[in-house]
């Protein structure tokens, strides 16, 4: 378990040397934005498709399963761009309890999202000689949408709520990622009100 451990910890140390010296500070906010609007499609894609699209069943379970996973790569993406983003922050013990309740929400988003996916890549189309069943995930007649699959993609947007709920508290209320709490930046103590 340490070899993983001292692997992980190499590529981590890796990234953030790399994507500290190459990326701006802001790269987070840039990419966060893709795995929430991605995962609350792939929600839609699912209601839309219960709801009325049977006629177009093979289009929409296609359709969701591959938003369903470029939404995993976008949950990558925008982890990786919060490691850089937060090498750059001054924290304060409350802030730095939030962004550890923010990664474990992160977290569970990405397990609940790739859970899905791998549900979806394991649940086959019944073959009943139709045509589209070539066409379904690498012609194995694999990617159907189930009930599980649903209801984790459905609990990945809900925790990627709840992230993105705790991130906008973190700016808002604590000023995390401004002027005022970066590393490099000075920190004022206060405002000057006199025009001399």
């Amino acid at each position: 378990m340490s070899f993983l451990t001292g692997i992980w910890s190499a590529l981590l140390g890796t990234w953030i040397r790399i994507g500290t010296s190459i990326l701006p500070r802001t790269i987070h906010p840039m990419v966060l934005h893709f795995p929430i609007v991605l995962l609350y499609l792939a929600v839609l894609i699912e209601v839309v498709r219960y709801v009325g699209g049977r006629s177009r069943e093979m289009f929409f379970q296609r359709a969701g399963f591959w938003v369903l996973t470029l939404s995993l790569f976008a949950i990558v993406a925008a982890a990786a761009a919060g490691v850089i983003s937060e090498q750059f922050v001054r924290f304060t013990p409350q802030t730095a309890a939030l962004l550890s309740a923010h990664q474990t929400d992160a977290v569970l988003t990405g397990v609940l999202a790739m859970a899905a996916w791998i549900v979806r890549v394991f649940t086959k189309f019944p073959m009943d000689g139709r045509k589209s069943d070539r066409w379904s995930l690498f012609g194995t007649g694999r990617g159907r949408a189930s009930i599980v699959s649903s209801l984790l993609v459905v609990g990945a947007m809900v925790m990627i709520s709840i992230t993105g709920s705790l991130g906008g508290t973190m700016v808002y209320h604590y000023g995390v990622g401004t002027p005022a709490t970066l590393k490099s930046a000075p920190v004022t103590t206060g405002t000057n009100t006199s025009n001399s």
